[in-house]
This record gives structure tokens, C-alpha cells and sequence, in this order.
């Protein structure tokens, strides 16, 4: 992967109940609001959404970290740097984006959004975040938050708004 080891960073995950875990990537940029890290996926099993593989082993992601904001967004390729689409997490917003060589811990709300290259989406996830409200791995207060903040993220996807300029508009440096 491109840069230096100036540039090596972490990205800290966690989703509940599990402990934080740590994603190697690289600092493309870092703004006091936002960190563009980019970086390969490890997965445990290829995604798909619309019939289509979403997500495998060494596709590509470019991460847009944002503070005080309760998403992050994933500009995914897949392992020939074709461009696949927009993966949103709702996430718990942080308020510090780094921490010398690793982001702050990143609290995935379980619930995700895909946005494919023709503005088609996908709600991901919403099992999984059904279960976590029910045992209470996140209270209902975060959860109604989650369910607000991706519903916003839709309605601003629909209007042909979403993802921000910048995202659309970064490529891979391979």
C-alpha cells in the first residue's frame, strides 16, 4: 500500500459487545473534522447486496471518518480498483477523530447503508441491530438516534445529495 510508515495508522472498530479492533490502513488526509484513511478489507465471508459482491478479501476502501457525525462512509473497490459504491456505517459520533497512530474507537450502531453506482440503496444490518435493541447491547435512545440518522441519510441520498463532493470525487492511490 502506498505511503510511508508516517503515514500507517489504525482504524479502531467496535461493535457491541466485542472489544475494540484494530484495521490497518493509511492517512490519505486528516482535517480537524475528518480522516480519509484508505485501506484493504479483511472479511470473513464476501457481501453482496443486489446480487452483486459488495465486499471480499483485499478489496479496496477508501474511509471517511468525520467527527461529531453518526456516520462514517466506505468508498468500496473491489481487487481491480473498480468502483462498487458507498458503504455507511451509523456509528456513535467521536468527538477526537485521532490518537498518535490510531483513530478513536469507532462504536458501529449496527445498522448500515449501501449506495450502489446508480443511486440504488440498501438498508444492511437491520436484524443484527433489531437483536442488539432487544438484549440492550445499545439503549433505546441510541437506537432511536441510529434509526433518525440513517432515515436523514436517505432522505439526503434520494435528493441526490449524499455522499458529500469530496467523497464522490477521491480515487484510489495505488
Amino acid at each position: 500500500m502506498p505511503g510511508s510508515d508516517l503515514r500507517s495508522v489504525s482504524i479502531m472498530y467496535r461493535r457491541p459487545p466485542n472489544s475494540p479492533q484494530a484495521f490497518a490502513g493509511f492517512l490519505r488526509n486528516a482535517t480537524p473534522s475528518m480522516l480519509t484513511i484508505q485501506s484493504r478489507l479483511s472479511v470473513k465471508e464476501p457481501r453482496r447486496v443486489f446480487g452483486e459482491t459488495i465486499a471480499d478479501e483485499n478489496y479496496l476502501a477508501i474511509w471517511f471518518i468525520f467527527k461529531d457525525k453518526w456516520f462514517d462512509i466506505g468508498k468500496f473497490y473491489d481487487r481491480s480498483n473498480n468502483w462498487l459504491g458507498y458503504y455507511c456505517d451509523i456509528v456513535k459520533p467521536i468527538t477526537t477523530l485521532l490518537h498518535g497512530r490510531k483513530t478513536s474507537i469507532i462504536t458501529d450502531l449496527f445498522l448500515d447503508l449501501w449506495i450502489s453506482p446508480s443511486n440504488k440503496y440498501c438498508i444492511l444490518d437491520k436484524d443484527e441491530f433489531d437483536e442488539a435493541v432487544r438484549t440492550r447491547l445499545i439503549s433505546k435512545r441510541l437506537a432511536q438516534k441510529a434509526v433518525s440518522e440513517l432515515g436523514r441519510i436517505i432522505k439526503t441520498v434520494e435528493r441526490g445529495k449524499f455522499p458529500p463532493a469530496h467523497v464522490k470525487a477521491i480515487k484510489p492511490e495505488v
